[in-house]
């Protein structure tokens, strides 16, 4: 840190020149409550409007010459001028506001400045520790180096079975132990959700270089589209971009996501913390987590719709050049009739053509039984026996289905019928698909698309034989939570 260096970025980083503002303690107080108390990651810009003008009401009940603009000028100008707002038109046409990364660093910053309940030395070094060990441990390509550690770790907690096995005694952290942990684990938590306006932030700016990209006219669409692809590459394979993917992953997993919620829970009952509850965002955390990873993923796929909007154009003007062609053909060939008129049909049929109204074709009536019955008696090396099984009435839970379907969607966007079943098998035949494709036929977000199909293998009921169906593509979307 030399003078120059300093001096440059007081008068041109964001972040301090939003400090520097007579407006600070106003903008900083407002947004920290509308976001990190109340735990939103992006709110109505409506909302906000509202809200802020009832604050400045309070402000100027007490000093009326204070605050005199209204709250959409001190919103535009947070926004614009000190970029500590993004104020963006959200997917049903309504208008959402979000920090920006240079106000969740200056957030992060006045939170560290405040008085802690008391600064914790023990867990910070044991995280130290642990970190270090594992880096060594997990970095060596020694069998032997990480065989020695693994029998360390086996000795340790060997040792521990015997001690509980012979006192019936087991050792707990005291009070001021569980205490200090629980504050850095809700400090490290913060910073993660901080760190995730500049992980969605990098993936904006490769976005809006597309856009630049797209509109020089010297660049080809290969070319325009063989750089992005090179910088998304550069972007996933960088540091942060390996990192968040390794968090993604393992968020999704329902069986990961299940362990870290049912640790949250835990953690959130135990009553040496409930004082400390009150101010902790642990308790949401897991949802969250959810949505910030969302809005990251977004951006991404804002990218990629980015990409195939050049390439819609280029189809969309070969296409007009293609009904071009045809209208000329077309007139010429006219052009050719009625300068060379001839008696030769122009077009000939061999056969009279056939006519089928729909009103001729009789209903639907059904027989005196309505029964399964494969050509003789098997169907693809399965007993009819086993394929009736798929006709016989059984109850199917319908809210169990919903639970799974929104289980899933808490972790995915969007998921297929054949996604739902690699999770949550069928253990109702064919029943249980029907009322599957129920749920999406009865839901506006859901879909099912009849031009296209996919291949679900479904376990027979009250049998271990499984068959395979082919069924419309259905679609079950997340509803994006603001």
């Amino acid at each position: 840190m030399d003078y120059s260096k300093l001096r440059f970025e007081f008068e041109n980083t964001v972040s301090l020149k939003s400090l520097r503002s007579p407006h600070a303690p106003l903008i900083f107080s407002f947004l920290y409550e509308q976001f990190k108390q109340q735990q939103r990651i992006t709110t109505p810009y409506r909302d906000l409007v509202d809200s802020l003008e009832a604050v400045l009401e309070e402000l100027k009940a007490q000093d009326p010459t204070s605050f005199p603009q209204g709250a959409k000028v001190y919103l535009d100008n947070w926004s614009k001028e000190l970029r500590l707002l993004r104020i963006y038109l959200g997917s049903n046409n309504e208008w959402f506001a979000e920090l920006t990364p240079e106000a969740e660093r200056v957030i992060r910053w006045l939170e560290e400045l405040r008085q802690r309940p008391f600064v914790g030395t023990e867990s910070r070094f044991r995280s130290i520790f642990s970190t270090l060990s594992e880096i060594v441990a997990n970095s060596t390509t020694d069998p032997k180096q990480r065989l020695d550690h693994l029998y360390k770790q086996q000795g340790i907690l060997q040792h521990e079975i015997d001690e509980i096995l012979s006192t019936g005694q087991v050792r707990r952290l005291n009070e001021t132990q569980i205490r200090e942990r629980y504050l850095q684990t809700n400090e490290n938590a913060l910073r993660l959700l901080s760190d995730f306006a500049a992980v969605e932030q990098s993936f904006r700016d490769l976005a809006r270089r597309t856009q630049e990209a797209a509109l020089r006219p010297e660049l080809q669409k290969g070319n325009v589209i063989g750089e992005v692809l090179d910088a998304d590459d550069a972007l996933e394979n960088s540091d942060e971009g390996r990192s968040f993917r390794a968090f993604w992953q393992f968020l999704l997993s329902p069986s990961q996501k299940d362990e870290f919620t049912r640790l949250l829970s835990i953690t959130q009952q135990l009553p040496e913390l409930a004082e400390l509850r009150q101010n902790s965002i642990l308790a949401g955390l897991t949802r969250r987590l959810l949505d910030a990873g969302h809005k990251i993923v977004e951006s991404n796929q804002q990218l990629a719709e980015q990409l195939r909007r050049i390439l819609d154009e280029r189809v969309i003007a070969e296409s007009q050049r293609v009904r071009q062609l045809c209208m000329e053909i077309k007139q010429l060939a006219f052009q050719m009739v009625r300068e060379q008129p001839s008696d030769e049909d122009f077009l000939h049929l061999e056969t009279e053509p056939a006519v089928n109204l729909l009103l001729d074709r009789p209903l639907w009536s059904p027989g005196e039984e309505s029964r399964f019955q494969p050509p003789d008696g098997e169907y693809r090396g399965v007993d009819a026996s086993a394929l009736e099984s798929l006709y016989k009435q059984y109850y199917v839970d319908e809210s169990l289905l919903e639970s799974h379907i929104s289980e899933l969607l808490e972790a995915y966007e969007r998921i297929n019928l054949s996604d739902v079943l690699a999770y949550y098998p069928a253990t109702k035949s064919i029943g249980e698909v029907l009322t599957y494709l129920r749920l999406a036929a009865n839901s506006p977000h859901h879909s099912i698309d009849s031009t296209q199909s996919e291949l679900i293998e479904v376990q027979l009921y009250e049998s271990q034989t499984h068959v395979k169906l082919l069924v419309p593509l259905t679609t079950y979307r997340r509803l994006t939570i603001q």
